[in-house]
């Protein structure tokens, strides 16, 4: 029967050792985290451009005769896709919204948004914008 040596004592070395891992380990994963915040921010303002020109493509001058309601304006184009951003400050974005003649069906609407990104971590701040066009409709 063969004896084994038991193995020399290493108390603290894993302490130590997790000294040197675990902050690198916690700045990665700040890091990936502060990357998909801003992502995130630049997906949800291409997303509330594309939404801003779909409401003012179907609030034209038909949806005003028809539903005896005013047709949509840069203000309430505007308005409603402030509202529309979850994790965007409404206060750092602008929105600019034009129509190719008029608001009638067959003409096209553009709209812009712009959005100061206040930046986080190790991405610095940085404006996103993000143009959508789409054809009047109704």
């Amino acid at each position: 029967m063969r004896v084994r040596k038991q193995p020399a004592h290493r108390s603290g070395a894993a302490l130590v050792e997790a000294a040197f891992v675990l902050p690198v380990l916690f700045f990665l994963v700040f890091v990936i985290i502060s990357g998909a915040m801003m992502v995130i921010a630049a997906d949800e303002v291409a997303g509330v451009a594309r939404e801003g020109a779909r409401f003012a493509s179907v609030r034209g001058t038909s949806y005003a005769t028809n539903t005896k309601q005013p047709a949509a304006t840069a203000a309430d184009v505007a308005g409603y896709v402030k509202g529309l951003g979850a994790t965007l400050d409404p206060a750092r974005m602008t929105c600019t919204t034009t129509w190719q003649g008029s608001n009638s069906p067959g003409q096209f609407v553009t709209v812009e948004v712009h959005y100061q990104w206040p930046g986080l971590g190790p991405f610095k701040a940085r404006e996103f914008v993000n143009r959508s066009t789409m054809l009047v409709s109704y």
